[in-house]
């Protein structure tokens, strides 16, 4: 069996993190949206992968009764997780000439 390169690692596991943390951070900040009833969960879903005004609006009505006070997701930070993840099967198919 044929270990990893460590590259490889290092880019797996960093993209799994950033893909974990966006979406946490996504929940933190939608599930008062989606538990007041201003979104759908899938609605809501979409906004974890693009940032549409809708998403914007729904953030914004809830902004004030939020008990975390967090930023506001950025939903470009689950695509640079998916990169990682994309780079990493990249490297991981490269085979020593």
């Amino acid at each position: 069996m044929r270990t990893l390169p460590l590259a490889t690692r290092l880019l797996v596991i960093s993209g799994l993190a950033i893909v974990a943390l966006s979406i946490g951070w996504w929940w933190v900040t939608y599930r008062d949206v989606i538990g007041y009833s201003y979104l759908s969960l899938p609605d809501a879903g979409v906004c974890l992968v693009s940032n549409t005004d809708i998403c914007q609006l729904a953030r914004s009505l809830c902004r004030s009764t939020h008990p975390l006070a967090v930023a506001a997701y950025w939903s470009a930070s689950i695509w640079v997780g998916v990169a990682a993840l994309c780079a990493s099967l990249v490297t991981g198919s490269t085979r020593d000439a």
